[in-house]
């Protein structure tokens, strides 16, 4: 499909009250009140959107009608995929068009956009990890995109919107396990999470709550999401240690650091070199202690990163 820009009609109905009530809460498209049939937003919304369902079934995969924009504000806290099936679109959609990078709680008062077509819209300049990641996955089939600008907050961002896509499976599996990233340039996996033998006694079975990565001393060691250092310090087990928050679920654990490069408190992005491998606290040899942590809870790093190639 030839790329087009996109006209984003915003039919104030004033007969119907709706003027009056958008200008004052100085959103950026017509605002949905309540998602029920009675609010006729809503309504014109869903019917548009079940349109454009129809018309992606057809050849040439149009969306129909032109793209329109809505706006709803949260009354509660809720998160991507209560929204989207709220508005009966893929939380894809849902989480493209408003920057989510994850599936996390999306807090009350937080007022969301909402296009009248399922799809996937690509920011053309990215901030976010996934984003990035977005821009580069998609960008062989730029010209099956169209064009479209939308408000969000005080921003008019550039979109590349794809009428009825979605995630590729990577852009998934980063989207719904909160997008880590392997925190070394490369290395092995030498210890596995869960029981293991000790390394130090060789005989009693102790619970390993994390990965190490064997790699040279002085390896740089990356932060494997963006987020802020908590802490930083030392413990007779982790040795130099540096322990990351990711929002309100998720927290990475760096241990036996040959040096500390990261400062409490301070943002850091994915990628961002925070310390060095090192062989201190508890250590057989220089390698990195690598934990993920949801809730607190101990996980699997293994399930959530890639290793890269040519380790």
């Amino acid at each position: 499909m030839p790329s087009r820009t996109f006209a984003l009609i915003v039919a104030i109905a004033v007969s119907a009250g709706f003027g009056a009530s958008y200008l004052e809460a100085q959103v950026p498209y017509p605002q949905i009140s309540a998602l029920r049939n009675e609010d006729a937003l809503f309504a014109q919304l869903e019917e548009s959107i079940e349109r454009s369902r129809v018309a992606l079934k057809a050849p040439g995969r149009s969306t129909g009608d032109e793209l329109v924009f809505y706006c709803y504000r949260l009354p509660r806290e809720s998160n991507a995929f209560e929204v989207a099936a709220a508005f009966s679109l893929p939380y894809d959609t849902i989480a493209t068009l408003n920057r989510l990078d994850g599936p996390g709680s999306i807090p009350a008062g937080t007022l969301l956009v909402v296009p009248s077509a399922p799809g996937v819209f690509v920011p053309q300049k990215p901030k976010t990890e996934l984003e990035f990641l977005m821009r580069s996955l998609w960008a062989g089939e730029a010209p099956q995109g169209l064009e479209a600008k939308v408000r969000l907050g005080d921003e008019e961002v550039a979109f590349r919107f794809y009428p009825g896509a979605q995630f590729h499976a990577s852009e998934r599996t980063f989207f719904l396990v909160a997008g880590f990233r392997f925190p070394l340039p490369k290395g092995v996996i030498t210890s596995s999470f869960g029981a293991r033998v000790d390394p130090f006694t060789g005989k009693s079975v102790k619970f390993h709550a994390g990965i190490d990565i064997g790699a040279p001393y002085g390896t740089q060691v990356f932060a494997a999401r963006a987020g802020k250092i908590e802490t930083t310090g030392y413990s007779e087990v982790y040795g130099n240690y540096i322990l990351i928050s990711h929002g309100s679920e998720w927290e990475t654990l760096y241990g036996h650091l040959s040096k500390i490069l990261a400062v409490p408190g301070k943002r850091v992005e994915g990628g961002e070199i925070i310390g060095l491998v090192g062989s201190t606290g508890m250590s057989t040899g220089p390698h990195l202690h690598f934990e993920t942590r949801r809730k607190g809870v101990a996980t699997d790093p293994a399930r959530l990163i890639a290793v890269p190639e040519g380790r």
